[in-house]
Order: structure tokens, then C-alpha cells, then sequence
């Protein structure tokens, strides 16, 4: 599930829930939580998964587990060929029914067969109309996955770019307050989203836990001096702005 966090009022949202926020915040611009990239008011819908943490820190040598991996990989090439298919200017679907699918692909674990995918369009978007149910699935149905011109590899391998080198280990765990120092280089930012980067990347490590358990511990390795009593930013020690 992608999350993001509302660039006005820095409250971090999941995705089928943002358009609400955004409606009640007035908010232009978020960003997202694991990428950090800034999307508009009109852009965010469009994107529906993001590289994992594990796979952002440890780069070339992310390896996730096969056993898991290859039912994901299926999902997200069947997911990626619905979105081209909506996105597809020579398309004849309604405007409507593309619009209700593009919110579709917010959730996580879309059903890939009729009979469920009614029923959980029907929860997920509290759709009863059977005619708009049916219209959607005749969209997602027919779409199909389109050869991506890259090699093949591993699945949840990333394949080295030629001529570069792979990394030879990947990054451990660093500890916390050198975890929070490497995550503030980029400029400040509020002390939820810092917790919670900082949460991902000691999961990302090989390390386990309870997420709460874990902010806390991460909230309380800030040191003192980076917090600022007027606003709710962190920043390192000396840092303007």
C-alpha cells in the first residue's frame, strides 16, 4: 500500500483515503513516504507501488524471497497492463469507468477472477451498480502485460546496469541516531515522517519489531537539539531553515 504524506498539513494518509484528506486539507502538492517524490493535487493517482525500502538500501543485491515474490510479480505485471490500458489515448473506455478503475488500483491484492473482483470492488468502493461492476471488469480483464524491453533476471533481482560494477555488501544498520543523520542530510522534515523512514530502513536491515514499539524508539534516539519548539520539522544540529 503507498502512502503519502499531505504537504500542507503533513499528516501521513493511505492512498484510497487521500482524495478525502485532500478535499477537507486544501492541500496542492504530497509526497510520497518511500520515494519522496513530490506529485500535484491531479498526479498522485497514477502512482500505485513504489520500490520497497529493503530494495532502495540495499540496491543491486535486494533479493526478496522467491516464495513471495512470484505471486507480487505476477499481481504488479497484471496491474501494470490494467494501467496502460486506462492510460491508452486510443482507449474506448468510458471516462467514468477509467476513472473508477485508476481508484481501483490504489488497493493492494486486486482479485484477478470475476466472481471476486465483484465482490471486492463493492466493499473496496462501496459500488453496487452491477452494470459499472461488469463494465470494470471487462476493463481489467482485458488488458494484458506488455514486454518491457528490459533483460530478464531474478525475480526480485535487480539486474546491474551495464558497465557498472555490483555493489559488494549491503548496507547494515548504522544505528539509530546515525539512521536519523543520513535520513536529515536531505533537509528537515516532521518528526512523523522522520520515524517512520527511519523505521523502514532498520526493516529494511534484516532487523525485526513492532512498528509502534520501533517509532517510539526511533522518536527518542532525536537528539534534543534537533527538534525546534515552533515547529514540528526535525533538522540537524546547526542546520538553517
Amino acid at each position: 500500500m503507498v502512502y503519502f504524506e499531505c504537504g500542507l498539513c503533513n499528516e501521513t494518509v493511505k492512498k484510497p483515503k487521500l482524495a478525502k484528506h485532500l478535499q477537507r486539507c486544501g492541500s496542492h502538492t504530497v509526497s510520497c513516504i518511500d520515494c519522496s517524490k513530490v506529485f500535484a493535487w491531479n498526479e498522485w493517482e497514477s502512482h500505485t507501488s513504489c520500490m520497497s525500502e529493503a530494495q532502495k538500501y540495499q540496491g543491486n543485491l535486494y533479493q526478496g524471497k522467491e516464495s513471495s515474490n512470484k505471486g507480487q510479480v505476477k499481481q504488479d505485471t497484471w496491474v501494470d497492463g490494467v494501467r496502460r490500458a486506462i492510460e491508452d489515448p486510443q482507449t474506448d473506455v468510458a471516462p467514468h469507468i477509467r476513472s473508477l478503475v485508476q481508484k481501483l488500483l490504489g488497493f493492494d491484492n486486486i482479485p484477478r477472477k470475476q466472481k471476486p473482483f465483484g465482490n471486492f470492488v463493492k466493499n473496496s468502493l462501496k459500488i453496487w451498480d452491477q452494470s459499472k461492476i461488469d463494465a470494470m471488469w471487462n476493463v481489467v480483464a482485458s488488458a494484458s502485460s506488455k514486454p518491457d524491453g528490459k533483460p530478464p533476471g531474478k525475480a526480485g533481482q535487480a539486474v546491474p546496469e551495464p558497465g557498472k560494477p555490483p555493489a559488494k555488501e549491503a548496507k547494515s544498520w548504522p544505528g539509530w541516531k546515525r539512521a536519523i543523520d543520513d535520513e536529515l542530510t536531505v533537509g528537515a522534515m516532521p518528526w512523523k515522517r522522520l520515524c517512520v523512514r527511519v523505521v523502514q530502513r532498520y526493516l529494511a536491515s534484516g532487523n525485526a519489531g513492532d512498528n509502534d514499539e520501533l517509532e517510539l524508539k526511533a522518536l527518542s534516539s532525536i537528539p534534543e537539539d534537533y527538534c525546534c519548539a515552533k515547529t514540528p520539522n526535525v533538522q540537524l544540529s546547526g542546520s538553517s531553515g
